[in-house]
């Protein structure tokens, strides 16, 4: 799409009451060009790219789901085909004004989703404009220990979620958990000071110990 075509679907989006889930998910990140650029730097750099994509594909579907964006028509099914695979994503309709007020309480975890490859929100000064939020402000405001403190708060939440559905789940499983991945990676921590697996083994033991997790007799042992 031209620059003059896409202005007159920023003009045309200003004044609809709806918008479609692709475009609204344009507005945030240019994924076309964004993954065609990746695709040329390289697989580690491609995969990266994808997961930052995906972690905010998925954070809207995410509020779609806990009617935080309210669905005009369609359904979440109809994006079973994930970033990738999806043919229209257009086909579910969204609530322009419920999408923005999400815009606006979420924005900061969108921007650094996008910020871990070094993006930044696609239309953040027209979406801004419209939501009447300020910027996203800037993550190193917030020190690494808290960025910790912060992740393991949530970390620990969502592993007590996942004991209290199978008691039976061991670190090699959680710890390729997208949902948790997804956790390390929006925490806003750099790369090399992501939580070690030790660290992330024993916030696993104090929460299994936390919640009385006991993992049923003969369930696999956590490998050496």
């Amino acid at each position: 799409m031209n620059e003059s075509s896409y202005m007159t679907l920023l003009g045309k989006l200003e004044h609809s009451d709806n918008w479609g889930f692709g475009d609204a998910f344009e507005l945030l990140c240019d994924h076309t060009n964004i993954l065609a650029k990746a695709f040329d730097a390289g697989r580690t750099g491609f995969d990266n790219t994808f997961k930052a994509l995906m972690d905010v594909w998925t954070t809207v579907e995410d509020s779609i789901s806990l009617g935080e964006i309210r669905v005009k028509s369609g359904r979440l099914i109809d994006l079973a085909g994930g970033l990738m695979m999806t043919e229209n994503p257009n086909v579910l309709v969204l609530d322009k004004e419920s999408f923005l007020a999400w815009y606006r309480r979420d924005k900061e975890k969108i921007a650094q989703y996008l910020s871990c490859v070094d993006l930044k929100i696609y239309q953040e000064e027209f979406l801004n404009r419209l939501a009447k939020a300020e910027p996203p402000k800037s993550p190193h405001q917030i020190t690494d220990k808290a960025k910790m403190d912060h992740l393991r708060g949530d970390y620990c939440s969502l592993v007590t979620k996942k004991l209290k559905d199978n008691p039976n789940l061991q670190f090699p499983e959680l710890k390729n958990d997208y949902g948790l991945q997804k956790l390390i990676r929006g925490s806003g921590l750099p790369e090399k000071k992501h939580p070690k697996d030790s660290t992330l083994q024993k916030w696993l033991r104090e929460t299994r110990k936390k919640v009385k997790a006991k993992p049923k007799r003969g369930a696999r042992k956590k490998t050496k």
